[in-house]
């Protein structure tokens, strides 16, 4: 049986920025998510969004990021927008929230007719049911979804708006996305809602670049540290090998039956890897943007239900798993 989410106090249009205690949010988090206590700088960030406030927060890629948004959409009614740069992501996670019983949906072209159509009649409604909408920083350049965007927020019901990935609106940066430039405007066409940056790469100069061309307003600054004492690191010189692919294989099969990640620079070698790695009975399959959305799905599924062992993806595949 699903559960139905913890009801917390409903905060009106006047109470928007009334602060929710921290015995509160832990509810939250125990009885949707299962996890004891917030990690890290989580409940820094919610209760600075809570308040009203911007933030931008830097943490390692499994630091529970996504933690910092979807507990805010739990804690107040209305609509929490999370803008993130890839569908399969937007897929999982809206999955995965279903599963918990949480309102949540995603937007994109793959979808058909029938079922945006039905997601926005839901967001027109006057106490839609979504509570955490995810699309891409391209729906959000559209002017019609914009008019719907101030719809909402005009009937008090958008509480925050997440971009994730943010490092991809700095030209610095090692994954810049035109179509993140644009979200710019979010701050002059949505004044008083406040702004999540969330990044889990972002040198100085990136993070600077992101809090100014998001044009955050006095955000509070989390910086999450690195070190991960569980996870193994090992650093291999390709130069030094006889044949790397062989080397990998022997890697993969050492490992046993997991479930893992390699992440390549080209499309093509996503390809020719995944076909070797094939050839010498590892369970495997490429993943990048030159696939077409069908395929690219079925790759994500069949991974996630451990239908193949092994996924080879270009490094703008930003899974949260990894060998």
């Amino acid at each position: 049986m699903k559960k139905s989410p913890l009801p917390l106090q409903n905060l009106g249009a006047k109470d928007k920025r009334r602060k929710c205690g921290r015995d509160a949010l832990v509810k939250l988090l125990r009885w949707n998510f299962g996890h004891p206590d917030f990690r890290g700088n989580q409940l820094e960030a919610i209760e600075a969004i809570l308040s009203g406030r911007d933030c931008f927060c830097l943490m390692p890629t499994g630091g529970g990021k996504s933690m910092c948004y979807q507990i805010p959409a739990l804690a107040k009614t209305g609509i929490v927008l999370v803008i993130s740069p890839l569908i399969a992501l937007m897929e999982n996670q809206v999955m995965a929230l279903k599963e918990k019983g949480i309102a949540a949906e995603f937007l994109s072209s793959t979808q058909t007719s029938q079922l945006r159509n039905k997601i926005h009649e839901d967001l027109d409604r006057g106490q839609p049911s979504i509570r955490l909408l995810y699309v891409t920083p391209e729906l959000i350049a559209t002017s019609g979804f914009m008019s719907k965007l101030k719809k909402i927020h005009g009937r008090g019901l958008l509480n925050l708006i997440a971009v994730d990935e943010a490092h991809c609106i700095s030209s610095w940066g090692h994954d810049f996305r035109p179509s993140y430039r644009k979200l710019s405007s979010l701050r002059n066409q949505l004044q008083d809602v406040p702004i999540l940056a969330l990044t889990a790469t972002a040198v100085p100069k990136v993070q600077k670049d992101v809090i100014d061309s998001l044009n955050l307003q006095n955000p509070l600054v989390l910086k999450s540290s690195f070190n991960r004492p569980n996870i193994y690191y090992e650093v291999r010189y390709k130069d030094l090998m006889d044949d790397a692919y062989a080397d990998l294989c022997d890697v993969l099969k050492s490992a046993g039956d997991v479930c893992a990640i390699v992440y390549c620079l080209e499309r093509t070698t996503c390809d020719d890897l995944s076909t070797h790695l094939s050839k010498n009975g590892i369970s495997c399959a490429a993943y990048h943007a030159g696939l077409n959305n069908k395929l690219r799905s079925s790759v994500l599924d069949d991974w996630i239900c451990s239908k193949i062992q092994v996924v080879v993806a270009t490094v703008a595949f930003g899974m949260k798993t990894s060998l």
